[in-house]
């Protein structure tokens, strides 16, 4: 995996690097009944790069702990993000985030989903620049919006939602999209 990292130069322009590190990632999932599940996953448990010159680079701990209901053809979903601990290279930040997200997704004739969400980041904070969430515009949160087919292995899923930390540093509500193909083995 190889991350960006943003930087600013000797002349105040602020540039985006290209890091090579990788990262050891965990997760639990557990089914509490037939419809509920809870699940856990902590991010960048261990990270390194083959690189010599980037082992000073770190990322910072993701713990997130969420639970989904299914009732009918609608699931239920609630998260709590916390992402914690230094980053950068060698001169270190310190991130101090607290993201609650919430959502539902429709079933829709056995093949399709359409989804809904919004998430809400109630600690935003970095060691450079304080309390990022002071700053974000209103509504100081984000939504999300997607659809899905599946199709026995074959599984395709798009999203389009509000990005609470592009929306700070762009200071005016950003969005962003995302798409994925899955086949399951």
């Amino acid at each position: 995996m190889s991350d960006l990292c943003g930087t600013v130069g000797p002349d105040d322009v602020s540039r985006r690097v290209e890091v090579e590190y990788n990262s050891f990632d965990l997760g639990v999932l557990y089914r509490l009944s037939e419809k509920t599940k809870i699940g856990l996953m902590i991010k960048n448990v261990y990270g390194f790069s083959f690189v010599e010159k980037y082992n000073a680079f770190s990322l910072p701990r993701y713990v997130t702990l969420g639970i989904s209901s299914k009732r009918g053809g609608t699931t239920f979903a609630l998260d709590c993000e916390t992402i914690f601990g230094n980053f950068g290279g060698i001169s270190k930040r310190e991130a101090k985030f607290l993201v609650i997200r919430t959502g539902l997704e429709k079933e829709i004739w056995n093949y399709y989903r359409v989804r809904f969400g919004l998430i809400f980041p109630l600690v935003a904070q970095l060691s450079t620049s304080g309390d990022l969430r002071k700053d974000m515009p209103w509504p100081k949160m984000g939504g999300a919006i997607g659809a899905g087919a599946e199709f026995g292995r074959f599984s395709v899923d798009l999203a389009a939602y509000g990005d609470p930390a592009k929306t700070y540093v762009e200071q005016e509500p950003e969005f962003a999209a995302t798409g994925t193909v899955t086949l399951k083995f």
